[in-house]
């Protein structure tokens, strides 16, 4: 162990997010723990929970315009909304038009005003809930005979998405052993969401429309290498020889 220590030590890095344009991305089930992104380490990754984390998961909404141009129109969004300060609450978008905020939102009604200049167009709205919802973030080593995966950040979104995390940030949890915050190369980080709602990172239309206001940012400190042995040693510890 002390030579591999040594070897990280000695290993060159730099500092990066794991974010999820990064990511291997899915649709989640409502209510099921589904998986919504999975990062790859191609290098030797330390996770850093010295530095903040970003987190806004939207929620999806799927509707369509009514068939007269240019009249303002009220959705009901079927989770609740929170005008959150850390990001937009709610953006969208019309066909594959970025629209941005809507006209007017009502927090205790859970509505969105819409004026469509067209009509009959996909609205595709990605917004952000207080629904509780339990985030949980893993490194995972995938491709092994029985899966190994240890955790390193869960937390209810239905109360971080309220809070101003300028002021109350948000950390990984990667201090319960010297390994702990290393991620080998061909290991994983997997972001599993269980929630009332859906989770999308684009529309089922083909519209390629966007959460804008998602924020999955992950601070590590990029190797710009393998380390020897990293991997194997990890595995022992997550209790796989």
């Amino acid at each position: 162990m002390s030579d591999l220590m040594q070897r990280l030590r000695e290993t060159d890095r730099r500092p990066s997010h794991i974010v999820p344009d990064d990511m291997d991305i899915d649709v989640t089930s409502q209510g099921q723990r589904s998986r919504l992104g999975r990062y790859r380490a191609d290098t030797a990754v330390m996770l850093r929970g010295d530095k903040p984390c970003r987190i806004a998961v939207p929620a999806y909404y799927g509707d369509t315009t009514d068939g007269s141009a240019g009249d303002s129109e009220t959705f009901n969004l079927p989770h609740s909304i929170v005008d959150t300060p850390a990001t937009q609450s709610v953006v969208v978008w019309l066909d594959g038009e970025y629209y941005g905020a809507p006209d007017s939102v009502d927090y205790d009604a859970d509505t969105i005003d819409v004026t469509d200049p067209n009509t009959n167009s996909n609205l595709h709205v990605y917004y952000i809930s207080d629904a509780p919802a339990t985030l949980e973030i893993r490194k995972a080593v995938p491709d092994s005979t029985t899966s190994s995966s240890q955790r390193v950040y869960q937390a209810n979104t239905g109360l971080v998405h309220g809070t101003q995390q300028t002021e109350q940030p948000e950390y990984l949890s990667v201090g319960g052993s010297p390994l702990h915050g290393f991620v080998a190369a061909d290991m994983t980080v997997d972001a599993y969401i269980t929630a009332p709602y859906t989770v999308r990172w684009t529309d089922p239309d083909g519209d390629g429309t966007e959460p804008t206001n998602a924020m999955l940012n992950l601070p590590i400190m990029e190797g710009r290498s393998e380390v020897s042995g990293l991997k194997s040693a990890i595995k022992a510890e997550m209790g796989e020889a």
